[in-house]
């Protein structure tokens, strides 16, 4: 992409930095198409966006084409929502082409969360995750944060080494499973699966599963399930971590149960402190964490009467609690500028059936070296319920963004 000269100031070279700087951080592909149309109408240009998995393509008046190699596998929402607040003043009138360029490069510039404090908001997060699940014994908790800090460190360590996602994954989750073992060794109540679980679910993909949801309502197929298939890879990595992790001590993730039910004000103020830790891992200005805080607390406030008053099934409630969120989250995101799938997964993070999850994948394992029929409808059982309550989540949360897009894109064409 152009840097200097006059090259720099074309139109479709400005709107290829913006799409790729959004479509590279986590910005929703229905969203970065939007912002396409904002700056043509800022820069007067007719530029349409092609967006594939391995790359973005541009094309212009006459045979003007531009490609970006960019894949959509990160999130930074503190880059996209200092490029939104760029890309809006298109509302208003015309942009001015330098404008735009300084403001996309200060953009561009914006730093991950720090170290330390990615590492703490890993602690805070699987603790938290840790007392939505059950967990009542202050050494649990201790345990599961320590292990997450750990898994954080190790992640941010690995990444300026240049290792990808899937390794980054793998090694933090291979160290909750080897601190799973020795919390079994240690005979630490009721530890092991906690300590298992609550660390891999830092790990979990979240936006790009509702970024990918979002694609196939969107009927942008091919996009829709390579999103998927990316985030399937990161599951499977955490899986192979926890699973060789626990190899090492003869355990399995048959350990990792369900946990007991928490008091209604206990499980929201956990969800309060979870969806503020998540936040974090996704650099969110921190002046904005407040919302994904109350969102949180206000779903799980909904799951919780769902499963324990009106008695609804797991996937349900999830449904109930993610289309909640996801209604009051929808003008939320675009009020801030910053990507739906990513406060949207922080914001119902808990409701995930990672358990079910890990737990299928390491019966896959066990079945092929040992098939019985009692593994395979233990198979069978957890991952409907897995696929289920995914499902629900997905919809929960999508739809609203789905209703919005259409309502706004039907707007756009009777003006």
């Amino acid at each position: 992409m152009p840097t200097d000269g006059a090259a720099a100031h074309d139109p479709i070279d400005i709107v290829l930095d913006a799409a790729a700087l959004l479509y590279a951080n986590g910005q929703s592909t229905g969203m970065t198409l939007t912002a396409v149309d904002r700056l043509n109408r800022g820069l007067n240009s007719a530029i349409t966006l092609i967006p594939t998995w391995p790359s973005l393509q541009l094309t212009g008046p006459g045979d003007a084409i531009r490609v970006a190699a960019i894949s959509p596998t990160g999130v930074s929402m503190r880059r996209v929502a200092t490029a939104m607040k760029v890309i809006d003043r298109a509302q208003d009138g015309p942009l001015d082409r330098d404008t735009v360029q300084r403001g996309l490069a200060t953009a561009q510039g914006e730093p991950a969360s720090n170290t330390f404090l990615f590492s703490g908001a890993c602690a805070t997060g699987a603790g938290a995750l840790a007392v939505i699940f059950g967990a009542h014994d202050p050494v649990t908790v201790l345990v599961i944060a320590v292990s997450a800090a750990l898994g954080g460190l190790t992640r941010r360590g690995l990444g300026r080494l240049g290792a990808g996602i899937l390794t980054q994954a793998f090694m933090a989750a291979l160290i909750a499973g080897l601190l799973g073992v020795v919390a079994n060794d240690l005979r630490i109540d009721g530890a092991v699966g906690l300590v298992v679980l609550c660390p891999a679910m830092v790990l979990v993909p979240g936006p790009h599963i509702l970024n990918g949801a979002l694609d196939l309502l969107a009927i942008r197929v091919s996009l829709g399930i390579a999103r998927l298939g990316y985030a399937a890879m990161i599951l499977a990595a955490i899986g192979a971590g926890l699973i060789l992790g626990l190899a090492v001590g003869g355990l399995d993730l048959s350990v990792a149960q369900s946990g007991a039910t928490v008091p209604l004000y206990v499980d929201v103020m956990a969800a309060g402190i979870a969806a503020g830790s998540y936040p974090v891992f996704f650099s969110m200005p921190y002046r904005m964490i407040v919302w994904p805080v109350g969102m949180g607390m206000l779903a799980h406030a909904a799951h919780w009467l769902a499963l324990t008053v009106g008695h609804a099934g797991i996937a349900t409630a999830a449904l109930v609690s993610c289309l909640v969120a996801g209604v009051l989250l929808v003008p939320i995101s675009h009020y801030l500028r910053i990507p739906f799938a990513a406060i949207g997964f922080a914001s119902v993070v808990a409701l995930v059936p990672g358990v079910y999850v890990f737990r299928m994948l390491s019966g896959l394992v066990q079945f092929a070296q040992l098939p019985t029929s009692q593994l395979l409808n233990s198979l069978a059982s957890d991952g409907a319920v897995a696929a289920l309550v995914i499902a629900a989540m997905a919809t929960g949360l999508a739809l609203p963004m789905h209703a919005f897009a259409v309502a706004t894109a039907n707007r756009a064409a009777r003006v």
